[in-house]
Parts: structure tokens; sequence; C-alpha cells
């Protein structure tokens, strides 16, 4: 079970918390409390609300982001609402709020999100949403992968190429979906940091340098874990060009993380 904050549905692993919600506040809940809450709401939510918060443990942590109601209809409408048109559910209910703050936070369980909008002072639930990924989610074969590689003139393909060769071609790849601009900035961060400790990263200033140029555009962006190295890839929105690659090692990988995709 995976307990997160963003906004939904995007793919977290590629819009990160850190981005998104710059001007929030966060304050931590568990779903013991968001158990309590929905016990007194009145509020007509999905059953599979229900279903995700009964398979939670009752101690884990979430992450709730403060906003004024204003504020947080108007994100979604200016940056998400276009991709995800289910989000009105979210927001149309906040429509007369205005300053009144109210409180984000999503629960995750394997492919299932779960998205609440709470009141911050009346402890009530205004809005919930539920999202079943694994309907929408995009995938590339290894095989494809590679042939994208080969015929990449990016530093770091040659390199991500020889990284992945071994692997099986028909493996699939997840994708997820994100802005660009907003993932350069996030890598750039995260990879500079990580050149500080030993890091090696190959690629990452070209890779910042493209989807920074090529601003709000959404890129498709997988992942592949190995032994010792890591690949990245950003595919364009058809998945049949790379914009951008990276290849990174020197770094022991998360436990369980040696498989590439499902």
């Amino acid at each position: 079970m995976t307990l997160n904050a963003g906004l939904p549905p995007i793919p977290l692993a590629a819009r990160r918390q850190e981005d998104l919600l710059e001007k929030a506040s966060r304050i931590i809940l568990t779903v013991r409390d968001l158990d309590r809450i929905f016990a007194h709401s009145t509020v007509p939510v999905p059953p599979e609300v229900e279903s995700v918060l009964a398979r939670a443990e009752k101690g884990d942590e979430v992450f709730a982001d403060r906003f004024s109601a204003a504020e947080f209809v108007t994100m979604v409408r200016t940056r998400y609402l276009a991709r995800e048109p289910n989000l009105q559910e979210l927001i149309e209910p906040l429509g007369g709020l205005g300053s009144a703050p109210v409180l984000f936070c999503q629960v995750e369980s394997a492919e299932e999100v779960v998205s609440f909008v709470l009141g911050e002072h009346e402890n009530e639930v205004l809005a919930a949403t539920y999202l079943d990924r694994s309907r929408t989610t995009r995938t590339i074969s290894l095989g494809d992968l590679r042939g994208l590689l080969r015929a990449s003139p990016l530093p770091a393909a040659g390199r991500a190429l020889s990284a992945i060769e071994a692997l099986p071609d028909g493996q699939l790849l997840r994708l997820g979906e994100t802005e660009a601009a907003s993932i350069a900035r996030t890598l750039w961060t995260k990879y500079n940091l990580a050149r500080e400790k030993g890091v090696t990263v190959v690629g990452l200033e070209q890779f910042t340098k493209d989807l920074s140029d090529a601003g709000s555009m959404d890129v498709l962006l997988g992942s592949i874990w190995l032994q010792d190295s890591l690949v990245t890839a950003a595919l364009d929105a058809t998945a049949r060009q790379i914009v951008g690659v990276l290849y990174i090692t020197d770094f022991l990988p998360p436990a369980g993380c040696t498989s590439p995709a499902r």
C-alpha cells in the first residue's frame, strides 16, 4: 500500500510533489483519520474509494496539502483539467468556497488511486474521486525502445542501449505522462545532488536542455532499474521518438528494484 499526495491522476513517479505543490503547506493525517472523517460524511463517493481505504493500514500516514479552495480550483483548471477531465468531479463542489482552506490528499493501492478534498476546519469530505491507472497505462516493449535508442544521436543513448541489450525484447516498460519542463527541473536538481555523492550521470545537460526547451509539451517517461545502473528515457507523445535519455551508474539501487518493467 502506497500513500502519497499529488494531483490525480498524474503519474506520480513523473510529476514530483515538489514541483506541483510549491505554494502548498503540508500536514500529516492517517488512514484512521480519513476513516473517522468518512464515517460522518454524507457526500456520495464511488464505492471503490471505501474499498481502497479498507485495505490500507489504519496507522499509515497520508500527506495532505493545504490550499485555498479558489487556488486549488485554478491550479487544476489551468494545468490539468484539459488532460484529465474527470478532475472536474474534484473541483466542482469547491466553486463557492473562495478563500476557505481545503486539504488535498491521495491514497494509492497498486494501480488504484483515490483522491480527496477535505474541508480543513470542518473535517468534512468535500469531494472524492477514484482512478484505476491500469486502464490507461502506456507501455513500450524493450525491443522497440532499443530500436529508438539505436537511432538516437543523444549523448547517453549508446550507454543506455548497451545496458539493456540483454533484456528480453517483449518485456514491457511502463510510461508515465509528464510535462517536459517540469521533469527537466526535477531531474536536474536530483542528479546534480547525486553527482556530489559520486554518482555518474551521463546525458544530464542535454536531457534537461532539450526538455526545458520543450516547455509545457507532454512527454512519456520510463525508467529501467538494472543491477548497477538506471536508464531513464523520455519519449514524445506518440512513443515513436526519444527526446531525452539518461544513464546513471555508480550507485546501489533500492532493494527490490532489479526488474526493469512489467
